[in-house]
């Protein structure tokens, strides 16, 4: 039997449904959801009584000590934000972009990566060149093949959030490194899930969302940034990214010192202290045991769903992940048994034709075990 590796007890919504889903909207522990009603209770809802401009400040710095903890790197380099869009849109104007043709993306990967590029494009003579993702073919090495002295970024997320592929960063950044391009990585799909130490990966930018496999809620982000650019200026530059927000003047532009620069304003504050808190709680699980617990549901998973008539992503064992699995069924569309599954309980999400399946720290064998009875009765 596994038993899941958290206590569900934290997790009410599991008492109803059957929930293989923290790849979408992740769900928020009753630890974290307490600590945004008493944040709220106490201070939020009290305005300046029990907030001070300092504490404000001290927000972000709170939650990006706790975020140096998970990702090993420092403090300088991270930059909270209200969304990963946020900074994703300003990267084309903010890369070093060599002289060039194209910026590489994954032609199914989520479109807050490619989208900032094609109106990018518009005005700037350059080609988005997507690389198609063959379930059968390594995804890094197609991205590498098609990298040349014509290359001016590589902007990739670290798992692909349809299909649960894994691309090899180390690598891809031997490339990016030797031929001087600009490499962006979205790791929303990584973090909280499997290990990630930030200091062995060489690359420009680094984003994740705050509300899906690191627990919190919506309305806050994290951005790794290169020496380089935590030292430009923000193509949108906002109050709270001054060194002294609360000492306002308009003399010059005085920035904060590191990406602290890149945060734009007043942002919620419930989501920032909660987010520190449903780390925190992760960090205590450990994250080499959450990747070990969701390897070990997806070997029982695979080993009891019927191969012949569901279909899996093939390849190498090491670029596929081990908490998201995407299949599909030869006979019947993946949106009528989304449906299905729905209908007895069992959350998952339809993406780019695949039933997409998360396997968290919460999920236990009991889960799977439904799963397998309504997927093998089709």
């Amino acid at each position: 039997m596994i038993n899941s590796l958290s206590l569900r007890s934290n997790y009410k919504t599991l008492k109803k449904f059957t929930y293989l889903n923290q790849a979408s909207l992740g769900l928020v522990s009753e630890k974290t959801a307490t600590s945004m009603i008493e944040f709220l209770n106490e201070i939020a809802k009290h305005g300046n009584a029990h907030m001070s401009d300092q504490d404000e400040v001290n927000f972000f710095q709170t939650l990006r000590n706790t975020c140096c903890r998970l990702f090993n790197c420092n403090s300088r380099n991270l930059a909270i934000l209200s969304s990963a869009s946020e900074l994703l849109n300003q990267l084309p104007y903010l890369l070093d972009l060599k002289k060039g043709s194209k910026v590489v993306l994954v032609k199914s990967d989520f479109p807050a990566l490619f989208r900032p590029w094609q109106a990018f494009s518009e005005k700037n003579k350059l080609k988005t060149h997507f690389v198609d993702e063959n379930l059968n073919v390594d995804l890094t090495s197609s991205i590498i093949e098609i990298i040349d002295n014509e290359t001016v970024a590589v902007v990739v997320s670290y798992i692909q959030y349809a299909t649960g592929s894994r691309i090899d960063l180390q690598r891809l950044q031997k490339i990016t490194k030797k031929l001087n391009i600009p490499f962006v990585i979205d790791i929303t799909q990584a973090a909280g899930a499997i290990p990630l130490d930030i200091s062995k990966i060489e690359c420009d930018a680094m984003v994740c969302s705050g509300y899906k496999w690191l627990g919190g809620h919506g309305g806050v982000a994290i951005a790794y940034l290169s020496d380089n650019l935590i030292n430009k200026t923000p193509l949108m530059p906002g109050w709270m990214g001054a060194k002294n927000p609360f000492n306002i003047n308009n003399d010059k532009l005085d920035l904060a010192f590191g990406a602290k620069r890149y945060t734009q304003s007043t942002m919620s504050y419930i989501s920032l202290k909660s987010l520190n808190v449903s780390i925190k709680e992760i960090l205590n699980l450990g994250i080499q045991n959450i990747a070990s617990h969701s390897e070990n549901l997806k070997k029982y998973l695979l080993s009891s769903l019927n191969k012949d008539k569901f279909k899996t992503l093939n390849g190498n064992e090491k670029l596929l992940s081990s908490h998201i699995i995407s299949i599909s069924n030869n006979e019947i569309d993946s949106t009528k048994i989304t449906k299905i599954l729905f209908d007895n309980g069992i959350i998952c999400s339809l993406r780019n034709g695949f039933i997409r399946i998360s396997l968290a720290h919460y999920n236990d064998q009991t889960d799977i075990d439904k799963l397998l009875s309504v997927l093998n009765k089709l």
